[in-house]
């Protein structure tokens, strides 16, 4: 099992769609409605289709996820290429990795695809390109994260819970009748890692909680390494309850993070 991921989303704006536009805005790709999509249809001719954003600057970045993936077949694949704010957006870009599974492990209903590099890339401009072989394809998603991750030396003690919200509701008449008022289940993480390094927390963890607290939305990876599941160990939404550090022993640290995953 490889340390778990925190992925800090850097502010991007989507400003290009290769392939038919059908359903939504581009700029639908860096909100944090789950429900607001993007879809990119690809003809038989080019069996791609593509988008690239940018991030304002260059910025430094290891890791690339795409949640609420759907209409692709099991078979394809997509590739990473980037460009810095010296060669602009219209070069081809830098390949940052031959072409991969577009989702992040062969089973689940995720709909993840995952990209990470051993060594971090400085880029303003990425474009993500999916391949779906020799038909055409319609491919929807819903919010991409780009950023570095944070991996503790130290990985979340046993004891860690995952479980769903239910947003619906139920409860029963005076006549004992069943009143069900039905809502989305909402998966829920919630991880104590009791061991991280003062300078984990000084460097890490403090900083990024000041910037998210409650309201902005982090990634989470619970278990990066290639899995079939690996679909499923990714999650994308708001810490909840307390957020902070407590100084446990002399050279460890605990940090607990519970999150509501919108995907």
């Amino acid at each position: 099992m490889a340390n778990a991921w925190i992925i800090e989303p850097l502010q991007a704006t989507a400003t290009d769609g290769f392939g038919s536009l059908q359903t939504g805005s581009i700029t639908n790709l860096f909100n944090d409605y789950a429900g607001v999509v993007c879809q990119l249809a690809c003809n038989a001719g080019l069996n791609a289709a593509a988008v690239q954003f940018d991030l304002g600057a260059d910025r430094v970045l290891d890791t690339i996820l795409v949640f609420g993936l759907a209409g692709l077949p099991a078979s394809a694949l997509f590739t990473v290429t980037y460009a810095t704010d010296a060669q602009g957006p219209s070069t081809d870009g830098v390949p940052v990795t031959t072409p991969q599974s577009a989702y992040a492990g062969d089973a689940g209903d995720r709909g993840v695809a995952l990209w990470s590099g051993d060594t971090p890339i400085s880029a303003r401009y990425v474009r993500l390109t999916f391949y779906a072989g020799a038909t055409g394809f319609a491919m929807r998603a819903s919010r991409i994260v780009a950023g570095k991750r944070i991996q503790f030396e130290r990985n979340f003690s046993f004891g860690a819970e995952f479980g769903v919200k239910d947003l619906g509701a139920l409860e029963f008449s005076r006549r004992g009748v069943l009143l069900r008022n039905r809502g989305v289940k909402l998966r829920t993480a919630s991880l104590t890692f009791s061991s991280v390094r003062r300078d984990e927390v000084e460097q890490l963890t403090a900083p990024l909680l000041e910037r998210i607290g409650n309201t902005e939305c982090v990634a989470l990876v619970t278990d990066p390494a290639p899995h079939p599941q690996r679909q499923r160990r990714c999650y994308f939404g708001p810490l909840v309850g307390d957020l902070g550090q407590t100084w446990r022993r002399a050279n460890a640290w605990e940090a607990k993070i519970n999150m509501v995953s919108l995907f």
